[in-house]
């Protein structure tokens, strides 16, 4: 092969990965769309709990007024509740319950499948639906393309209504070369960890696929239901039967969740081996998330290095006053722009023209 035939392939190498682009979203990308922040979340999410499953919420604030000293449970204010720090006590229930055993099921405790379900069908329920998702998310979608990647630590799934608004499919395994790669490190409202068993051989109410993590490392499947992104299909559901949303919670138990779909997480620093600009859009990155942090520490200062191809730049969009200094490992780098400010269509017209370029 020539020299011009090599430069022509490099040209071609290069415009392909420079086509192929990052997004990494957290709770902020969510938030212009109504979808709330942690403790309204919870918040929102207890309230209808307690309609709903009186008993097991009684329960619940028990354990919450016990975990942070208030003496009685109707002294709860979920909007004051530290989540990380219930999640881990509700932990301990787990594990005391297992010691003891009495454990519920493999996937938790009660009090975690409930929670994880009340806090999924109020997000499902909140968060905007095909046919009224805001402007800002439906370009956003459209600005997508099968080279890019989105890495999402949010459990919602306002992206997927806006990818099917827009008429894009998408893929949560990377298995669909023509869908938009959607990897939810967090887990899904509409996600489920095991195989459906019913009593009494009852059909399942929603359809359930499979994400196939089986046929690489993992031993228990995961499956995700079309039917569940769409919130009418809540209004049927009940917590601890077919529908047991797989959250990964905050707190001690995300050492122990995160490993059910341990096959997503390095498929991240496999992304950034063929892209070029990374997008962090409402990404807090707190100091105790080490799981989060150590997989920015082992990629986000180095990706220069990963494809070979110059001019790579990483665009943190977050309106928190610490961000910068949060972010100040890659901040330092020189290759980084911090965008002290919320999620607006001022940054999809960024992404728009960085892609024109």
């Amino acid at each position: 092969m020539d020299e011009s035939s090599d430069q022509r392939l490099d040209a071609v190498y290069a415009t392909r990965v420079k086509s192929s682009r990052v997004f990494i979203l957290g709770a902020g990308f969510s938030a212009s769309a109504g979808v709330p922040l942690t403790n309204k979340l919870l918040a929102q999410a207890m309230s209808m709990f307690s309609v709903e499953c009186p008993g097991l919420y009684e329960r619940i604030s028990g354990y919450t007024a016990e975990c942070f000293e208030l003496g009685d449970a109707d002294d709860v204010d979920y909007e004051k509740v530290d989540f990380s720090e219930l999640c881990t006590f509700l932990e301990y229930i787990e594990l005391r319950e297992f010691g003891g055993g009495e454990r519920w099921k493999d996937t938790g405790s009660r009090e975690k499948l409930a929670l994880r379900f009340y806090l999924s069908k109020t997000i499902s329920e909140v968060c905007p639906d095909v046919g009224s998702i805001p402007e800002l998310y439906s370009r956003f979608a459209r600005n997508l393309n099968e080279n890019d990647v989105v890495i999402s630590f949010n459990w919602d799934p306002l992206l997927e209504r806006a990818l099917i608004e827009v008429g894009k499919t998408f893929t949560y395994n990377f298995q669909d070369p023509k869908g938009i790669k959607l990897c939810k490190l967090h887990g899904s409202v509409n996600w489920r960890l095991g195989e459906l068993r019913t009593q009494l051989q009852l059909p399942a109410s929603f359809s359930w696929e499979s994400l196939k993590f089986t046929e690489g490392m993992m031993n228990v499947e995961m499956y995700h239901s079309p039917e569940l992104i769409h919130s009418e299909s809540w209004s049927q559901c009940r917590p601890l039967g077919e529908v047991e949303p797989f959250l990964v919670l905050p707190g001690y138990g995300k050492g122990f969740d995160v490993r059910a779909n341990a096959v997503l997480w390095y498929k991240p620093e496999f992304a950034f081996s063929f892209t070029h600009d990374v997008y962090i859009i409402g990404l807090s990155l707190a100091p105790d998330d080490f799981f989060v942090r150590s997989l920015f520490l082992s990629n986000l200062p180095f990706i220069d290095r990963y494809s070979g191809v110059e001019g790579r730049h990483i665009h943190i969009i977050n309106p928190a006053s610490d961000a910068a200094q949060n972010y100040e490992f890659v901040l330092s780098k020189g290759n980084a722009t911090l965008h002290n400010e919320n999620f607006s269509m001022q940054h999809v017209e960024l992404m728009e023209r960085c892609a024109d370029a």
